[in-house]
C-alpha cells in the first residue's frame, strides 16, 4: 500500500471530549500500481447512527455499490490512451456490459464526482462529453461509461450514495437544477421519457451554477460557497435532489446532504472562522494550500489531492500563500432518525 497516492486526514472527538486528528496517512483500503490507483477514503454501511462512525469498512475490496442508505467515497487514478490506440477501445469495461457499447452500465446510486487531474470522456445515450479538471458531474442512476480523453492519465473523486427505500422522512426545499452565472461547470445526468415510453438517459443540465444569493450559496470577501447539489433529506431515489429552494443554510436538512465547492482567498490572520456541524464531511483539496486548525493548537497543512474526513469537530480553514484555495465537500447529516 502506497503512502503517496492520497493523503487522508481524519478528525474526531476522543473519549476525553478533545477534538483531535485521529488519522493522517493513506486510507487502509488503498491500492496503487504504476497506472491505476484507488483509495477508499470513506465507507458508510447504512444510515449514519453516530457522527463518530468509523470511516472504513472492516474488510478490503471495492464493492461497486454501498449498501442501501450507505455511501462510499473514493479517489481513483486511471491511465490515458496508449500511444497509437483507438480511443473507442479504451472504454472502461464492466462485468456484463455489451460489446457493442463497451463499459456502458448503471448503478442504483447518486454519484457526486469532480475531476482532479486530466480529462475524461463520459458517454451517455445522448452522446459524449469531455469533463476536465475542476468540473463536476452529478450522476443520477443513468446508463454511462468512461474513457480517457487523451494520452495523459486522469484522477477523480467520487462519492456514491445509495437510496434507502425504507426511509419515511419527508423531502423538501429542493428545486430542479438550473444554470447560473458562476463559471463552475456542473453536468447533471437524468432520465426522461421519449417516444414509446422508454427512459432515455441523458444530460439534463450542462452549465454554470450560481455562487451568490440565498438559493445557491454564500459569498464574503474571503469565502465563497457554491452549492452543487442538495438532497432535501434522506436519499430515497437516485433522481432526488437539485438546487436548494429557500434560505441558505450551512448544514443540510435531517438525513440529507450538501455537495459544495468552497473557495477561500488568502487574508491576514484572524480569530474568525471557527465552526462545527453535526455532519460527516468529505473534503477534497482541488487547488491551493490551507491550514486546518482544531482547538488546543491542533493543526495540519493540506494541499491539492489531500482529503479530510471531518467528524463533528470544531475547526477552521485558513488559506495559505497567494493562491486561492478551493475544495469540494460532501456534507452528510448525522443526526436524523432514519428508521
Amino acid at each position: 500500500m502506497s503512502q503517496t497516492f492520497v493523503r487522508r486526514v481524519v478528525t474526531g472527538i476522543d473519549t476525553a471530549g478533545r477534538h483531535v486528528i485521529s488519522g493522517d496517512g493513506a486510507a487502509p483500503n488503498t491500492i496503487e500500481t504504476d497506472t491505476v490507483a484507488v483509495s477508499e477514503v470513506l465507507w458508510i454501511d447504512g444510515p449514519l447512527l453516530s457522527i463518530g462512525d468509523s470511516p472504513d469498512k472492516d474488510n478490503s475490496g471495492f464493492a461497486l455499490e454501498p449498501p442501501p442508505g450507505g455511501a462510499s467515497a473514493r479517489v481513483i487514478r486511471m491511465p490515458g490512451i496508449p500511444v497509437g490506440a483507438d480511443p473507442d477501445t479504451t472504454w472502461l469495461r464492466v462485468a456484463g456490459d455489451d460489446a457493442a457499447t463497451p463499459g456502458m452500465h448503471a448503478t442504483d446510486t447518486l454519484d457526486l464526482m469532480v475531476v482532479l487531474e486530466g480529462s475524461v470522456v463520459m458517454g451517455l445515450e445522448d452522446g459524449e462529453r469531455t469533463i476536465g479538471p475542476g468540473e463536476f458531474v452529478v450522476q443520477r442512476g443513468t446508463l454511462h461509461r468512461w474513457r480517457p480523453a487523451d494520452e495523459s492519465g486522469w484522477t477523480y473523486f467520487v462519492a456514491m450514495l445509495r437510496p434507502d427505500l425504507n426511509t419515511k422522512a419527508d423531502i423538501g426545499g429542493v428545486k430542479p437544477a438550473t444554470s447560473g452565472d458562476k463559471p463552475v461547470r456542473r453536468v447533471v445526468t437524468g432520465s426522461s421519457v421519449v417516444d414509446g415510453g422508454a427512459a432515455d438517459h441523458r444530460v439534463v443540465t450542462d452549465s454554470a451554477v450560481v455562487d451568490g444569493g440565498a438559493a445557491h450559496g454564500v459569498s464574503s470577501p474571503t469565502t465563497t460557497i457554491t452549492d452543487l447539489w442538495h438532497t432535501g433529506g434522506p436519499l430515497q431515489s437516485v433522481e432526488q435532489g437539485g438546487d436548494p429552494d429557500g434560505p441558505w443554510s450551512l448544514v443540510p436538512p435531517a438525513g440529507g446532504l450538501w455537495f459544495r465547492l468552497v473557495e477561500l482567498t488568502p487574508a491576514p490572520p484572524s480569530e474568525d472562522g471557527w465552526h462545527f456541524t453535526p455532519t460527516i464531511d468529505v473534503d477534497v483539496v482541488l487547488r491551493g494550500r490551507v491550514l486546518l486548525e482544531l482547538p488546543d493548537g491542533v493543526q495540519t497543512e493540506l494541499g491539492p489531492g489531500d482529503v479530510v474526513i471531518q467528524r463533528g469537530t470544531n475547526h477552521r480553514w485558513t488559506a495559505l500563500g497567494d493562491e486561492q484555495f478551493a475544495m469540494a465537500t460532501v456534507m452528510i447529516d448525522a443526526t436524523a432518525d432514519n428508521a
